[in-house]
């Protein structure tokens, strides 16, 4: 998409989220644009605890909103309250929005995750969060400069032909820009906010002090192994060679007839901290929305969704640990492009056993085996120690994940009922506190439901047990 399109379409997404504001509300619409310019000249805190104080002030004020509309609606009927709770909702989002932006790091990853899900929201959060993917506010260029100075010696317009100042996508760890190489090739270069590993490195010993109460219980070393887990591989994202390097493995898998872009890396103008790809023209999820797509299209989508990550899973024993709509381009040609390969997990070989028996078990309708992994998988050394109240509620999240392993024919992703039971299932998992399991499934669940808030949204449908077999080659009736 040309520039000027992209600035223009930037321009009419702030417009239409300040258009949510009730006309009344003039502080509410300045707050928007005050948010937008503050955060892009702002580093990003990186101790432990600046990130604290500004996350207990965020719930501060949330805290007031709600406790005035509480008051407020006592007295008024019921369109008056439910204009005022409107109001509460967008005035809340709003600064989260705009903290999540400032923060960015891990934070802003919990935002991406909540837009995965916008059923699960309030309207006005559903409609502002997605912005988070990939219109988060961006650094100042000044910044920039800086990264690129201290990476390659010289300036942006120094290294390549024509390089622009207005980033084109913002999201948790870095932005996006638009350039384009000596040689005449136009490309996406991603470059990381300044001392992002450190937010990291904060955000998780904060959530550690946090949860310091559950010292005591009997799940504290699971606890602890899984904080490990999430560091590690957040961390890994921060390392734009590695990503460079995963981009390539996967690119390696795919064909033109396959339908599926992987971008083209460029090394010589890459660094840790900066990664220039090939630029893939398109629009992301919500723009393709708003074209009000065909069901073929929806479904030619989402089965080209699903066997991009299938080949991924099975062929490699790679996870995108954290799919969300910035990772999907809808290209004109109606290919679909795949981006950002940051954050990733592998599989171990006891891990990869482990999905492998059972998917075995579910396809065979193995109760026994099914419930003797489920306890396996939850770190118990048997179902009287799991409790069977544990045990048939993680059972239902596992078989809700792989009922499209099971289901001849076209399987519909955008069935409202699907969706809802798996999200009601997990709902009560972690309301109950049954979160016991491999570091691993941290991803693995992830993984799923990412994906299944997107092929949801898309309304999609695909032969999914078909592509199953195809990419795993494995016999569905062992």
């Amino acid at each position: 998409m040309p520039a000027d399109t992209r600035r223009k379409r930037g321009i009419e997404a702030r417009a239409a989220l300040l258009d949510l504001m009730p006309r009344q509300e003039e502080a509410a619409r300045r707050r928007l644009a005050e948010l937008v310019e503050s955060v892009a000249a702002r580093r990003p805190p990186t101790t432990s605890f600046s990130r604290l104080w500004i996350l207990g002030s965020l719930q501060a004020k949330v805290t007031c909103a709600y406790l005035a509309y509480w008051l407020r609606s006592r007295w008024a009927d019921a369109d008056e309250r439910e204009r005022l709770k409107s109001e509460t909702h967008l005035k809340a989002a709003l600064e989260l929005l705009g903290t999540m932006g400032y923060l960015r790091g891990a934070v802003m990853k919990l935002g991406q995750m909540l837009a995965t899900f916008p059923d699960a929201l309030p309207d006005e959060f559903a409609r502002l969060l997605p912005a988070l993917h990939f219109e988060a506010p961006p650094m100042h260029y000044a910044m920039v400069r800086e990264v690129f100075l201290d990476e390659f010696g010289k300036e942006p317009h120094e290294l390549f032909a024509s390089f622009e100042k207005q980033a084109f996508a913002a999201a948790s760890l870095g932005q996006v820009h638009r350039a384009r190489l000596h040689s005449g090739e136009l490309v996406a270069v991603k470059i990381q906010y300044p001392g992002i590993a450190r937010t990291i490195e904060a955000d998780l010993k904060n959530l550690r002090l946090l949860m310091q109460p559950m010292r005591l219980g009997e799940d504290w070393g699971n606890v602890v192994a899984k904080l490990a887990e999430v560091e590690r591989v957040l961390l890994a994202e921060t390392d734009y060679l590695a990503e460079a390097s995963f981009a390539q493995t996967v690119r390696d898998s795919f064909t033109r007839e396959d339908g599926i872009v992987i971008p083209r890396v460029y090394p010589e103008y890459s660094t840790r901290r900066v990664l220039t790809t090939e630029h893939l023209e398109g629009v992301h999820l919500e723009e393709f929305l708003d074209g009000n797509p065909s069901q073929e299209l929806r479904d030619r989508y989402t089965h080209l969704m699903t066997v991009a990550t299938m080949r991924m899973l099975y062929r490699t024993h790679w996870l995108l640990a954290d799919p969300n709509p910035g990772n999907y381009i809808f290209m004109p040609d109606g290919r679909l492009g795949l981006v950002d390969f940051g954050c990733t997990r592998q599989l171990s070989d006891e891990e990869w056993q482990m999905q492998v028996e059972v998917e075995d078990a579910l396809l065979r309708r193995d109760e026994a085996e099914m419930e003797r992994l489920v306890v396996k998988a939850s770190l118990y050394d048997s179902a009287e120690q799991m409790g069977r109240e544990r045990l048939e509620l993680i059972g239902r999240v596992i078989r809700w994940q792989l009922e499209p392993w099971l289901s001849d024919g076209i399987f519909d992703f955008g069935d409202e009922d699907f969706f809802r039971r798996g999200m009601d299932a997990m709902i009560e998992v972690t309301r109950k506190g049954f979160m016991r399991g491999m570091p691993v499934h941290i991803w693995t669940t992830r993984f799923i439901l990412g994906a299944r808030g997107v092929v949801y949204r898309l309304k999609g449908r695909c032969d999914f047990q078909g592509i199953y077999r195809r990419e795993s080659g494995r016999d569905m009736h062992p």
